[in-house]
């Protein structure tokens, strides 16, 4: 197939529509989070073609930067990894209790991780390890503050990373050979998982762990068992 990024931003749609449509408690953080992901689209310059060169709609990401597949695949990234971890573990997110400004936060916190990736990649870390690099630094701050966060995140990390895998592995199945054609050699993690590169997996894995942790700081949020919300 010609556009393996659109295939690609597609398929990272799908877990979070379902999540979705099964969900509905989940829909108001789905929604935030969606919405907040946004700009990261913008960010395609940084990693194509250094990191991968796939082909977009309209030769966008040659002409401004970034495409309309960046802006499919962040949002569905920040549906299904934002949620992982509650229907993982039958969790729902109530609100914590206390006056923030979420909307302050979130933002607060976006224009943080940015800078401090930018400022790795100044300083010669590639842009994938500056990411999760940034988003992990990020999260630890968050969990100093809620450490009631420490659980949740690491397990909705390892939740999203075996999503992100399937999703690659579907992916190969529908692209045979996209990951060697359309990806570049890693810096550092050179090795591959049933065909995936290490790099990818990473990223999700970071993902992961910033989704699950971000809102729930940002907005005020606790996980509590399904079944008690559902039962009071």
């Amino acid at each position: 197939m010609t556009y393996e990024f659109l295939v690609l931003a597609l398929l990272f749609l799908v877990p979070g529509a379902l999540i979705w449509l099964v969900r509905a408690d989940l829909r108001g953080l789905m929604g935030r989070v969606a919405l907040a992901s946004l700009p990261f689209a913008a960010t395609e310059w940084l990693f194509y073609p250094e990191y991968w060169a796939p082909r977009f709609l309209f030769d966008l990401a040659d002409r401004i930067g970034f495409g309309i597949e960046d802006v499919l695949f962040v949002v569905g990234l920040g549906a299904f990894s934002c949620s992982a971890y509650a229907v993982a573990f039958r969790r729902t997110v109530v609100p914590l209790g206390g006056s923030v400004r979420p909307w302050t936060r979130a933002v607060g916190a976006i224009v943080a991780l940015l800078a401090v990736a930018g400022l790795l990649l100044a300083l010669g870390v590639p842009i994938l390890y500056a990411s999760v690099l940034a988003m992990v630094g990020m999260v630890v701050g968050f969990l100093v503050m809620r450490p009631d966060l420490v659980a949740p995140s690491l397990l909705g990390a390892l939740v999203s990373a075996a999503i992100y895998l399937g999703l690659c592995l579907v992916f190969e199945w529908l692209v045979p050979g996209v990951f060697e054609r359309t990806w570049r050699p890693s810096l550092l993690l050179r090795g591959r998982l049933l065909g995936v590169p290490l790099d990818e997996l990473l990223y999700g894995w970071g993902s992961g762990l910033a989704a699950t942790a971000f809102p729930a700081w940002a907005f005020g949020l606790r996980f509590a068992p399904l079944t008690e919300t559902r039962s009071g």
